[in-house]
Formats: C-alpha cells, structure tokens, sequence
C-alpha cells in the first residue's frame, strides 16, 4: 500500500505541469464564474483593498497565467538542461505558496481580512519560482536560457509594484504592475510561440511544409516589443505606443503568413496556437486602431487576454497533458475541437462584436463569460482525470514524449 501511495504521489508532481495545470484549469474557471456573478449578476463582494477590475485582472493574470507559466517552464527545463531535477520540496513550497496567495486574497472579498496576508505569499511565490527557473540555468552555465527567469523576474517585480500601489506607496503602481505582467506574458507568448509553433506544425501535418522564421523579423520584434513596453507601461504615450503597436502587428501578421499553411485548419492541436498568436497580433492592430478611429482599448485588451493568453494557454496544456500521459498529440480527443472552438467564439463575441454592436454590451460580455467558463469546465472533465492519473502506458509514452520534446527544445 505504502508503494502504491508513493507512485501515486509521483505521478501527481512529476511532470510539474501535472499539478500546475489542474490548478490553472480550476482557477480559470473560479475566477470567471467569481467574475460573472459580480459584474454580471452583482453578487455584492468586498472590494475594499482595490477596484473589481484591477482584483479581477490580477488573479487572472498572476493567478492563472503564471501558474500555467510555471507548469510549462518546470516541465520542459529538463529537455534543454538534461538535467532531472528532483526538487519536489521546492515544488511543493511553491504550489503552497500559490494557494495560500489565492486563497487570502480571496478571502477579502467575504471577510475582512488584510490582502497584505495574501501578497506576501503571492510575491513569495514568483521570488521562489524564479531562482527555481532560474536554478538549471546556472547549473548548466546556458546563459541563453536565463531569458526566461528575466521575464518572471519582471512579472515578480511587476507584482510588487502592484502591492505597492495597493497599499497607497506608489500612486501608479497598481497600473504598472497589472500592464507590465500582461505585456511580460505576452512577451513569454510571443517568444515560446516563434519558438515551438512552427515546429509543431512542421510535424504535426501529413505532408512535407517548412514554416519560416526570418532574423530580420526576430530582431524587429525584439526591438519594436520593448519600445512599445515601456512607452505604454511606464512612459505612458498613447500616440507613440499606439504607431508602435501598429508595427508589431505588421511584424507578427508577416511571421504567422510564413508558419502558414492551409494543413493546420484540419488539425485542432494546431489552429489553436496558429490562431492564438493570431489574436495577439489583432491585439496590437487595434491598439493602433484605437488612435485614429473611435475603438476603445478594451477590445485590444481583451484581444491579448481571452484570446490570446486563454486560447494559447489552453492550446498548450491540452498538447503538453496528451504527451506526458502516453497518449498521442496527433490524435487528440475530438471533444478538443469543441472546446477550442467554443473559447474561439467566445473571443470573438469578447473583442469584436462589441465593436460593431455597443447598444447589447453587457449582453456579449455575459455571453463571452459564460462561453470562457464552458470552455474550461469541458476541459477540466476531459483532462483533469489525465493529469491525475498514471499514464496509460507505464510511462513508455511519456519517454518517447521527452524524447520527442528535447528534440524539438534543441531545434529551438
């Protein structure tokens, strides 16, 4: 009994993703059924420490998306390290840590108790996580690597600066800290994305198709993402930040044409994050939109976060879930169609129509709210179970994935 309770315990913390995705998963949903029922429906809620908006884009931001983040980065260090870490003490501090941080600030919509309980947790938990990532790196001496760990290092920081301007210590900080995380995520997005997408689908295809990358796109990119960051962040230029945001969307449109092929619309694993980073360049295109014509910024916004973080993220934990539990990512489970077109839709209902049609706004909003919870809720009944259990074939399938995986890492 003892044997089998440990090789239970295993199989929960190793991949990390295993445990980080279920708790992504079930955030995803807590956080927009909470979400719902306060904007939608005015379930009373105190909101005393910060505004709804900023409570809500925190926790979707540093509760949800970070924790996907993290699942993903602990998993796949081993591919381009070779190293396998066994620090499940390290990753049990930081599932504790996430937790305790979610479930305090929680907490302060129903009690009275201080949100300074649960940030004190939250930034412990992207401090911890950070040397973590950034633990192999230096292992190895893989200094390209250290990229990743920067950017949690930024999301920490950008976390402390949003406590601080909670706690009345920086008037902007609330502000900084929110917009910096998002653009840090989608800069994480944008860099895993140009990394891992066209060699997913050069091989998930049936036939013979190279996607391009061009270096002198890379570099545009590079250069283009920080200007507009800290012109939009910390310098607040909206007329500078918007033309920059214009010319990421031009960059990003010309690297997805070269990863396109007309195979992927076939292949759900695929469109997903084909049109993911799609929504990301619409994002920008509409923050450039936005300064000449009467679009507001929320369908830019919401442009980034539901389409492009929800469906990217959604897009990755079902393909990492199926190849770490000995099942095959070219053959996913049908239901998979159904569940990326149903967060698909609801972008669509979440960023463009309200564009078109303003007079039913609190309508399409409580439709994109109930299609994101639908979404999630089917993929929690089909991969939850996956993620919670052994795989199928004693782990053979999951070689053959870390195989698969470190081979495609090292192309990166």
């Amino acid at each position: 009994m003892k044997k089998i309770d440990k090789e239970s315990t295993d199989t929960i913390f190793d991949p990390a993703m295993r445990t980080f995705f279920i708790l992504a998963t079930i955030a995803a949903i807590y956080y927009l059924i909470l979400w719902t029922a306060y904007y939608t429906f005015k379930l009373n809620l105190n909101f005393t420490s910060m505004s709804p908006l900023m409570w809500h884009a925190h926790e979707m931001l540093f509760g949800y998306s970070v924790a996907v983040i993290a699942g993903f980065l602990l998993t796949i260090e081993r591919y381009w390290s070779g190293l396998v870490i066994n620090k499940k003490s390290a990753l049990v501090l930081l599932l504790g840590l996430w937790i305790l941080a979610r479930v305090f600030l929680s907490l302060t919509l129903v009690t009275d108790i201080s949100y300074k309980i649960g940030a004190v947790f939250d930034c412990l938990f992207l401090i911890v996580l950070t040397f973590r990532v950034l633990y192999p790196v230096i292992k190895t001496q893989n200094w390209e690597k250290s990229a990743l760990a920067a950017h949690l290092a930024i999301i920490a920081a950008s976390n402390v600066l949003f406590y601080l301007g909670v706690a009345g210590v920086l008037p902007n900080g609330q502000r900084w800290g929110i917009y910096s995380a998002l653009y840090i995520v989608i800069s994480i997005i944008v860099l895993m994305g140009r990394r891992m997408i066209p060699i997913f689908i050069r091989n998930g295809l049936q036939f013979t198709f190279e996607p391009k990358n061009r270096r002198s796109i890379d570099i545009l990119s590079v250069v283009f993402f920080l200007l507009f960051y800290f012109l939009e962040v910390f310098f607040v230029n909206a007329r500078l930040a918007s033309m920059t945001a214009g010319v990421l969307a031009v960059i990003y449109a010309i690297r997805l044409y070269g990863w396109y092929s007309n195979g992927i619309w076939g292949k759900p694993m695929l469109w997903v994050l084909f049109v993911a980073y799609s929504w990301i360049a619409v994002g920008f295109g509409l923050k450039f939109l936005s300064l000449y014509t009467a679009i507001p910024q929320m369908p830019a916004l919401h442009s980034f976060v539901y389409g492009g973080i929800g469906m990217m993220t959604i897009g990755f934990m079902a393909r990492a879930t199926l190849g770490h539990t000995g099942r095959n990512v070219f053959e996913p489970p049908g239901i998979v169609f159904w569940i990326f077109s149903i967060l698909l839709l609801g972008s669509i209902v979440r960023v463009v129509v309200p564009i078109v049609d303003m007079s039913h706004y609190i309508v399409w909003i409580a439709t994109a709210q109930v299609l994101w919870i639908l979404a999630f809720s089917i993929f929690a009944v089909v991969f939850l179970p996956m993620l919670w259990n052994p795989p199928l074939d004693n782990g053979m399938g999951v070689s053959h994935a870390h195989s698969r995986m470190r081979e495609e890492v090292a192309r990166t």
